[in-house]
């Protein structure tokens, strides 16, 4: 059971597909969910779909003691103005603020009072595009060139951004006008990397068991819990 007061801290739970659907049930998600999830042709893209939206149920389950069976989520995209991706939500609770993020290896989501955003992304993309980041502003990609791993800190840069675009505070578009490259930076107990970026807090970490860098941004620093510990739906949290 989560214990912790999380009045402005994101619930955020990390976990592999395999992890979150080993004992989950997909018939909680909704008919555009399956639908989408049907669509897609490779498997471990399936996979971490579904249980990015399984998870983020969990998370929402534990945050407000709702149980999983009444917490349906809904995505709307305001550009193209059709249902079934952009900003998700949970239908009937509209208090509560949710984000999910997947790779093939590696699932996080987030649930919380205030606006929040996450990000995940697997090492293997970040080899692979080393220097390749188009949204990075001049500052990061100099910064990036002298750095001792470039694809690191270029994915600590985008995968911050994402969860600022997620969050709200910036968009897609605006995103290489967002400089990070001289963010006063600390560690906290698990020895992430917090920052504070116009009022948010920015945590990012390695998960080497997972070959994964998760990134959060909300109004606290994120409360981490291991899936376990959210597994039982309607878990009591202190609002």
């Amino acid at each position: 059971m989560v214990r912790t007061s999380l009045r402005r801290a994101p619930l955020v739970v990390v976990a592999s597909p395999d992890e979150v659907l080993a004992d989950a049930d997909v018939g909680l998600l909704g008919v555009a969910e399956r639908a989408r999830s049907a669509a897609l042709q490779d498997p471990a893209d399936r996979a971490a779909y579904v249980a990015a939206h399984l998870l983020v149920r969990r998370c929402a389950a534990a945050l407000t003691g709702r149980p999983l069976a009444g917490l349906a989520v809904h995505q709307w995209c305001a550009d193209c103005r059709t249902a079934g991706h952009g900003r998700p939500s949970l239908a009937d609770v509209p208090g509560v603020h949710v984000s999910w993020s997947h790779s093939r290896g590696a699932v996080v989501a987030a649930a919380a009072w205030r606006p929040v955003g996450v990000d995940v992304e697997g090492f293997p993309v970040a080899a692979a595009a080393a220097g390749g980041f188009p949204g990075l502003a001049p500052a990061e990609q100099q910064q990036v060139r002298s750095a001792v791993d470039p694809s690191l800190l270029a994915l600590r840069h985008w995968a911050r951004k994402e969860c600022l675009v997620k969050a709200g505070t910036t968009t897609l578009a605006g995103m290489g006008r967002v400089d990070l490259s001289r963010l006063a930076e600390r560690r906290d107990r698990a020895g992430r990397a917090v920052s504070r970026y116009r009022g948010l807090y920015l945590t990012d970490w390695c998960d080497p068991a997972r070959e994964a860098l998760v990134a959060v941004a909300g109004a606290g620093a994120p409360v981490v819990r291991a899936l376990a510990d959210v597994a039982a739906a309607g878990a009591a949290v202190g609002r």
